[in-house]
């Protein structure tokens, strides 16, 4: 199982730096294309107050980390900037890793096979949205990998160890929350240790928001307000959707896997393939409200990876048992 592992974390590896580090060497902070909330991140990291958007207090774990390895980074590199993006480099390498081979162990408990679980991975890895917040100064990859974590360790029953882990999860990003909920959409929701879990979960998120907003942000941050704000536009973003521009904004983070994932649901009605349980199922209508909500399609609906992924593969298994079924199909 350690080489198994170790494996895993080696293709992960791979793939993640060959496709973020061409991202990563040509970013700059003074056009940051697609990833302007990296300037406010970078903004955290160094102590200076943020004034707009204000929510960013809920997020600052990774700039935390980030200015925790950058004077490693200082001792490699002579130029500032470059110094604290490879900062946020490592800390994003590292989560957007942690959350591959959660992704790996949550598909291998669904009875994918090794070599289907590691093509979720190169999927999960490969993406323009993995590549896009693990290269460059953001927040997300904290915000994935905790997703995963949740239905890995909901999927595998781990009660004690999920528990554990809420309060830390629940500092990644404000999105996260409705996340942190699937494990009671189980018999998990029976267990004391998750409501404890939960309750400290909670107490954490609201405490550290608290401490933080005077000394990141410049003026109140009030959570509520800010989402009652997103939700007085979703009416014009849902018409968005429904345009050729929202459309290709959706598929951002997935392209193909979409319409494979759709044929994987219909595939999966029918024969049975797998046993797809509720909470990776539930995925997706908190990616897709998340994505309403914020205007931000792709990078917000790409939270359904584990759902898109793993109806995806079923697709594959479908096509590829036909022509080769000892190799790919796994005993269940």
């Amino acid at each position: 199982m350690i080489r198994l592992h170790l494996l895993v974390a080696a293709v992960a590896i791979a793939i993640l730096y060959g496709s973020t580090y061409q991202q990563f060497r040509f970013f700059t902070l003074a056009h940051p294309g697609g990833a302007t909330d990296a300037q406010h991140y970078v903004a955290m990291m160094r102590g200076t107050p943020i004034v707009d958007p204000a929510i960013r207090q809920f997020r600052w774990l990774t700039p935390s980390a980030a200015s925790l390895v950058k004077p490693m980074a200082d001792a490699i590199v002579d130029d500032d900037e470059l110094s604290i993006r490879l900062a946020f480099y490592v800390v994003n390498f590292a989560f957007s890793l942690v959350a591959a081979l959660a992704l790996f162990r949550l598909l291998h408990a669904m009875h994918f096979s090794v070599l289907l679980s590691l093509l979720g991975v190169c999927a999960f890895a490969a993406s323009r949205v993995t590549v896009l917040v693990t290269a460059t100064p953001m927040a997300d990859a904290a915000y994935f990998c905790a997703i995963a974590i949740v239905v890995w360790l909901t999927i595998e029953k781990s009660a004690l160890a999920l528990a554990l882990m809420l309060p830390l999860l629940a500092l990644t990003k404000e999105t996260i929350i409705p996340f942190l909920l699937l494990p009671f959409l189980t018999d998990m929701r029976k267990a004391p240790v998750m409501w404890a879990g939960l309750a400290a979960a909670a107490a954490t998120f609201v405490i550290s928001g608290q401490v933080v907003e005077g000394y990141y942000s410049g003026k109140d941050a009030a959570l509520a307000a800010a989402i009652l704000e997103h939700a007085a536009d979703t009416g014009q973003q849902l018409a968005r959707l429904f345009t050729i521009a929202g459309i290709h904004d959706l598929q951002n983070g997935f392209s193909l896997l979409l319409p494979l994932s759709v044929i994987g649901v219909w595939l999966n009605s029918r024969h049975r393939y797998h046993r797809v349980p509720v909470v990776v199922v539930a995925t997706v209508p908190i990616a897709l409200a998340l994505a309403l909500l914020s205007g931000n399609f792709g990078r917000m609906l790409f939270a359904a990876f584990p759902a898109v992924i793993a109806y995806a593969l079923i697709t594959v298994e479908h096509v590829t048992a036909r022509s080769a079924p000892t190799a790919i199909a796994e005993p269940r």
